[in-house]
């Protein structure tokens, strides 16, 4: 009788394992710290395909992932729309911005840049020290498509991931440069960048340039650092199934001469995995393991059995 009771006991202590692994959760984080020229100088508009932070990266993956090993990816400019809007391109000045974290990191010390994973899967760490050589902010310009920028996310996993917030650091330059920030989504219906962004309440997709953030800062010099609430822009939770995607066009407005810049820093997209559409069991994929099969754990009965008999 001693020996079944182990067999029994290993055989829920398995199961138990493996379930207690799937219900692990956290906050998932995609962002740039930095931003990469679309050409060859600091003017050409801001085309990157790699977030700096990725707290998503997993060497050992179960189940689908990127082929960067990441469960999320990100593109700003050539690769997040059909148009690629980039705003106008670089700014080095390292005066500018440069915080320790993604949007209000007062409110939630996780958005501190240094809690998040880098996206090789290397601790979390600040690109360039805050303020030194090596930052750089997304700048945006007075004419059309310079006072523009297209954002995209895509959810590279199994699971259902739930968009919470948009991080982003504003700095408005001098009393003539852009001063009102507009977040529109980008359906992208019909385009090889189609998106899907759906909302819970009535299982549709958000509708295109559907205004999620809208806000005149008044004429600079200003700054801040912004943690816009999805939920609380859309009034629903919005969720990305397996292989779909979120795009957002930043749009500047409200300016007086030309060539008055503004920047973009820390942008950042939070969230949280959840085995289903409905958004009910979360979950952290970096930790999620197999659930035992049936073979398994006819195996592991048969050993009870077996340990039973030797009884």
């Amino acid at each position: 009788m001693r020996n079944w009771k182990i067999g029994f006991t290993t055989l829920v202590l398995a199961s138990t394992c493996f379930l207690a692994a799937q219900t692990a959760s956290a906050s998932s984080f995609i962002g740039w710290q930095t931003f990469s020229n679309c050409g060859g100088n600091n003017n050409t508009g801001i085309c990157d395909s790699t977030p700096d932070s990725n707290s998503t990266h997993d060497s050992t993956p179960f189940g689908s992932i990127s082929g960067a090993s990441t469960y999320l990816t990100g593109a700003i400019g050539t690769n997040a729309s059909s148009v690629g809007r980039s705003g106008r391109g670089r700014q080095v000045n390292n005066g500018f911005l440069n915080g320790p974290g993604f949007g209000n990191e007062s409110g939630d010390s996780s958005r501190l840049i240094e809690n998040i994973t880098l996206a090789d899967g290397s601790p979390g760490a600040r690109i360039g020290p805050q303020g030194g050589a090596g930052t750089s902010a997304w700048k945006f310009s007075t004419s059309a498509n310079e006072r523009t920028g297209d954002v995209r996310i895509t959810n590279e996993s199994d699971y259902y991931f739930r968009l919470q917030f948009i991080h982003f650091d504003i700095r408005v330059g001098n009393a003539n440069s852009p001063q009102n920030l507009e977040i529109l989504y980008l359906s992208g219906d019909g385009t090889a960048f189609d998106n899907g962004l759906t909302r819970l309440d009535n299982g549709n997709e958000l509708v295109n340039l559907n205004n999620v953030y809208n806000n005149d800062f008044g004429p600079g010099t200003t700054s801040a650092n912004i943690s816009r609430s999805l939920g609380g822009a859309i009034g629903t939770q919005a969720y990305l199934a397996p292989g779909q995607s979120a795009a957002f066009r930043l749009v500047f407005s409200d300016f007086v001469t030309s060539g008055a810049e503004s920047q973009i820093d820390n942008l950042a997209f939070e969230g949280q995995f959840f085995e289903t559409a409905g958004l009910v069991t979360e979950l952290d994929p970096t930790t999620v393991v197999p659930e035992p099969t049936t073979g398994a754990l006819l195996a592991l009965g048969l050993m009870g059995l077996a340990l039973r008999r030797q009884a």
